[in-house]
């Protein structure tokens, strides 16, 4: 697989989907590091924080899910607009959703901050795609 990063974080409500997808990037990378949140606002603390923040310039890989109960994934990107420059362009952002909502896939590919749309579970094979 070729690695452009091995920073990751994952924003999603569902503990079982992250522990899936941490699973995952660990079994793909012999040094991965990667950050969970199941509270959107408290990834959005940590992005503002500089916490994940790579003085080497590598940029993060942000899984961000659509349906959470606090803040959806579209509110998270509204606010995640708001910082600065320096702050976004650390991060690569894909949608790691099991919506089935045609609107939602379309928004995501169409979005200005989204990369693209991948349907849960993430897999090696959807990993290698993203990171080829």
């Amino acid at each position: 697989m070729t690695q452009k990063t091995n920073r990751f974080l994952i924003v999603d409500d569902d503990p079982i989907n992250n522990f899936l997808t941490k699973t995952v990037l660990k079994k793909s990378f012999e040094a991965v590091h990667v950050n969970d949140f199941t509270v959107p606002e408290e990834g959005l603390e940590f992005i503002k924080s500089g916490a994940n923040h790579n003085a080497n310039g590598e940029k993060t890989i942000l899984f961000l899910d659509i349906n959470m109960p606090t803040l959806t994934g579209w509110q998270f990107l509204e606010a995640f607009k708001l910082f600065d420059e320096s702050i976004r362009a650390q991060y690569t952002i894909y949608i790691l959703s099991s919506s089935i909502n045609h609107s939602d896939i379309k928004l995501a590919k169409e979005h200005q901050l989204i990369l693209d749309f991948i349907e849960k579970p993430l897999n090696k094979i959807k990993l290698a795609n993203i990171l080829s």
